[in-house]
Formats: structure tokens, sequence, C-alpha cells
């Protein structure tokens, strides 16, 4: 197996275009890693960073929106989950990453729903809140009179839904699976954007329920199919399947079939809440996520503490949970690469640093963008990744 090497070079003074630099080289491209910009508070502070954010581009603007966050005290330490209705705009003129000083919000707070970027704007679907599971629908556009953004409702999925996926072929968007509250979905929706009136349309369902998978398009002999990776399905348990699935999507034929399993070309591993953008003519690269061993561990942690009615017990296992969490060392942190014209997967190496996951990635430009989300169990990275790839 080919040897990676990783290095971490020394920063210079820094604003709030780059903190550190990273680079990578694997067999067919040189991935230049950097920090390209922090989130802040509205108070102009570095932000601890959000969970299930929005990350999409808008008339050359990075925009992260939404999320959740512990702002008080840590999940296991009592804090209670806060979710935001920010909407923050990066700005990029040459090399360098500045924040937008207009203030913007969403209709209302928002985290972990889908959104994709389209050539109408940002489409945002579903998500949760303080109030429970949304089914609403936005679209998200560019004012050039008010330099802000304007959002627009359209019509509501037919269900409501949180860990959703959103992508989109053209003028049409596709909702795939997510959570609902007592199971996953495995309903696939898709909405033309080019009709005013338009409501959701009802596709054949995926092979199984899935949500908190990484959905991508690629066009393999330039036809555009919809690549669905990884994912976690509840149980009536409590204790998540994780997958390493590869479902594809064949929108003129409106069909599915099955893909690869996902494997570093060695060994098949689940793989959930991770990152990944199309590369090239016929490659997807997917970063981090989780493979589900802490997970489950902690799932049947929450699963006997619920159960257990003795407090002593509730206590002790409480107790080893939240040590769990605290001495968590981080997600998976490689980066696969699939050959979606072979229907092959190998490994590209791994990300020298902590893995983002319930993040989104997207490109802008060229460039690949993972904004924020979670390095740790309950705990959140203000950190917007850019990686600059070279073939």
């Amino acid at each position: 197996m080919s040897k990676y090497l990783f290095y971490l070079s020394v920063p210079l003074m820094l604003t709030t275009t780059t903190t550190a630099v990273f680079a990578q080289k694997t067999p067919a491209e040189q991935i230049k890693w950097s920090v390209a910009a922090q989130l802040q508070t509205p108070d102009g502070q570095t932000s601890i960073g959000f969970a299930g954010a929005m990350n999409a581009v808008l008339q050359n603007r990075l925009i992260v929106a939404g999320g959740a966050n512990f702002p008080d005290k840590k999940p296991w330490e009592g804090g209670k989950k806060h979710y935001s209705n920010e909407i923050h705009i990066l700005e990029k003129k040459g090399n360098a990453f500045s924040w937008s000083k207009e203030k913007a919000f969403l209709p209302e707070a928002i985290a972990y729903c889908g959104n994709t970027s389209t050539k109408f704007g940002i489409v945002y679907a579903g998500g949760e809140n303080d109030k429970g599971l949304s089914k609403q629908v936005f679209l998200l556009t560019w004012d050039e009179l008010k330099h802000n953004i304007q959002a627009k409702p359209l019509a509501s999925l037919p269900i409501a839904l949180t860990n959703v996926a959103l992508t989109n072929i053209g003028n049409l968007v596709y909702a795939i699976g997510g959570d609902q509250e007592k199971s996953t979905s495995n309903a696939v929706f898709s909405l033309d954007l080019s009709l005013p009136a338009a409501t959701w349309k009802v596709l054949p369902e995926l092979p199984i329920p899935l949500a908190n998978s990484v959905v991508v398009v690629q066009s393999p002999e330039k036809q555009a199919l919809i690549y669905v990776i990884g994912g976690r399905t509840k149980t009536p348990v409590g204790i998540s399947d994780l997958h390493a699935t590869v479902f594809i999507y064949h929108p003129e034929k409106q069909e599915w079939k099955e893909g690869a399993a996902i494997s570093d070309g060695i060994k098949v591993t689940n793989f959930s809440a991770g990152t990944g953008v199309a590369f090239g003519k016929n490659q997807i690269l997917i970063f981090g996520g989780d493979n589900g061993k802490t997970f489950h561990q902690i799932e049947t942690y929450i699963s006997r503490i619920a159960k257990t009615a003795d407090p002593e017990e509730k206590a002790r296992l409480t107790a080893e949970k939240n040590q769990l969490n605290i001495h968590h060392k981080g997600f998976y942190k490689s980066i696969l690469r699939y050959d979606v014209q072979r229907n092959t997967w190998s490994k590209s190496g791994e990300l020298p640093f902590l893995a983002q996951v319930t993040a989104m990635a997207t490109k802008w430009n060229n460039d690949i963008i993972i904004s924020s989300g979670e390095v740790k169990p309950g705990v959140r990275t203000p950190n917007i990744m850019l990686g600059k790839i070279k073939d």
C-alpha cells in the first residue's frame, strides 16, 4: 500500500484568512488544506461552531446558516441545545476571506436540514428546532439592491424530516431519506424549481431507510446519477444500524441499483454523517465520518439508562457514558475515493485535522469547503476548512 506524507506547516501572522495549513499527497492529486475562516458570534468573537449547519454557495459567497450547539454547558454537564437562525456570509477577494458585516437571519432557527446550491439559489428543507421536526422548505436568494439574503417559502415536504439529504440536477431538487420522529425514512421526493406552483413529487423509495447519508451527483458517461453513500437507520431498540451501502439512482429510468460497499480498498467500513463531493469526471471523495464504533457504545448507554429504574445504576451508567464522550478521540479520518465508472473504492490518505461530522462539504469554484460541524460528541468547531485540489 502506498504511504502518504502529511505535514503541518508553520503558520504565519494571520487574520481571518488562514490559521493553519495542512497538505497531503495522494497518487492522483494533492489536497492542500487550510482554515479559510472561523465562524464568529454576532459580537465578533470566535464562535464555538455548529452541528447540522447549512453549507452552500450563493452568488460566489459561502453561506453557513443555522445549526445547533451547546453554548453554556456540554451535553453531559446538563447543557441545553441551542438552535440558530443566524446566516454567516463569507466573501472572497483574491486569496483573502472575510465575513460580511451584513446581519442576516433565517425565517426561523433550524438545524440538520438538507441543503443544495442551484441556479435559482440555495434550497433548504426539513431539519429540526426546539419545536420539533420540520417539513418547511425555503429558497435563499441574493438581493443585489439590499446586498443581503432573501428567503422565499416553497412547497413543504410531504412529511417532516430531519437529517434529510438534498441534491439537485438542473431544475429538479431531490430530498432523500431522513429521520422521522421514531423511525428513519426511505422516501424520495423531487421538486421542479422552474414551476412556480410546483409541489413535491413522490419517487421510487430508497432500497432501505437512510439518514445522515452523503448524497452526491456524478455523471459517468455524461448521465447524471445520484449516489447515496452510507447512512444510519433507527431501530426500535434504540441502537442504530450503520451502513456501508452505496445506492445509485437513475433519474431517467427512475430506478435504483446498488454499488460497491464502502471500503478503503481492503476492508469494508460503515459510514455515516460524513461529507463528500464529486471530483473529476468519474470520482467521489468522502471525508471523515462516523464508522459507528463509539456511536454504538453511546447509544447502548443511552438505552440502558432509559431502561433502568435504579437511581444508583442510572447515575453509574451516566457517568460512564460521560467519560466516553469526554475522552472521545475524534471520528473516522480517512479520505476515501469512489470511482463510479469502475465501481471501486480506495483510500486516498487521511484528514490531517479532526474530522467534521454532521457537517456538509461543498465546492466553491474548484475548492472543497467543509464548514463547522462536530469533531467529538457535543463538541463543535468554528473552522471553515478549505481544500485545494491539484491534478
